[in-house]
């Protein structure tokens, strides 16, 4: 579990995820707040708990992690998660299943991904299919077989955050392998702030719904923007009918995150030097200068530099 800021609560919900796994690593990728008392409070229920020296992203952090229990404990399996998620009772063990009746059923599982997040059934490639493949699945909530991290490497850390899962999934499949979603597994998970939506003021309301648009802080527009331009250079020739879906749904959330979400001004000026660094290939943290432009008052999840959607 990748961690950034941690909330006073973790230690007593990864008590849900000790009970599905056999050792529980929370790399905090380092938290401006001091996150020592979280992190003790997580290795006196037995965890592992590991800093790093700076903010270095989520790839990292769950490389990190990674790496450490491949050093210290070998293990089969791995389950990556965000420190806003929670996985349902009997999660792991329902993806070990598909897995066992995917296998027997002749297909190479590159990973398990969640079937349902808050409740919700994910989209998928092949509708109706036996061993339905997740279409571009969230990272919090894999199940990862060792084997594919031994034939498909890491996670991207040039990537920094965003769209480092969509990237995995990419190399995955491109090596032959199946992503499926695991029957049964639900994942509660945090996709960014709701926040009213306005048009000059008035709060739209349809059917008598007020209506909320999902708000991202403007530097991870700028992480959003920049590596779904990525994404497209890379996987484009290969795979054109996932890169065209998967942008459609980016810029439609674009367009309504900057007509009708706040902080407009940033959220353009984030998607315009994203769009530009994709184009130009420059990668990893965003540049301190641009993070300064990119500033806005202080809300609940402004801080989410953990989060990959």
């Amino acid at each position: 579990m990748s961690t950034f800021n941690p909330p006073h609560d973790l230690p007593d919900r990864i008590a849900n995820v000790a009970q599905q796994v056999d050792l529980v690593i929370v790399v905090d990728d380092g938290s401006p707040k001091d996150p020592s008392d979280v992190l003790q409070r997580i290795e006196a229920k037995g965890g592992k708990a590991i800093r790093l020296p700076f903010n270095a992203g989520i790839a990292a952090a769950l490389n990190a992690g990674i790496n450490h229990a491949i050093h210290h404990a070998s293990p089969d399996w791995f389950v990556t998660l965000d420190q806003d998620s929670e996985m349902s009772q009997g999660y792991v063990e329902a993806a070990l299943a598909t897995a066992d009746r995917a296998r027997s059923a002749g297909i190479e599982v590159g990973f398990i991904a969640a079937e349902s997040i808050n409740g919700h059934i994910g989209l998928v490639r092949d509708p109706g299919a036996d061993f339905p493949e997740a279409f571009d699945p969230l990272q919090s909530g894999c199940v990862i077989p060792a084997e594919t991290f031994r034939r498909v490497g890491l996670l991207d850390e040039d990537l920094f955050i965003d769209a480092v899962d969509s990237d995995f999934t990419m190399r995955v499949r491109q090596q032959g392998l199946r992503v499926l979603m695991g029957k049964g597994c639900d994942l509660t998970h945090t996709v960014g702030e709701a926040r009213p939506m306005t048009i000059l003021g008035w709060h739209v309301t349809l059917r008598g719904k007020k209506n909320y648009v999902h708000y991202h802080a403007p530097f991870r527009v700028y992480y959003i923007a920049r590596n779904g331009v990525i994404l497209v250079k890379r996987y484009l020739l290969s795979d054109p009918v996932w890169v065209a879906k998967r942008l459609y749904t980016e810029i439609i959330q674009h367009i309504v995150r900057l007509v009708y979400g706040p902080h407009r001004r940033q959220h353009l000026r984030a998607f315009l030097n994203g769009v530009r660094d994709g184009l130009r290939g420059h990668l990893g943290r965003i540049d301190d200068s641009l993070a300064a432009k990119l500033t806005v008052s202080p809300s609940p999840h402004d801080d989410e530099s953990v989060g990959l959607k």
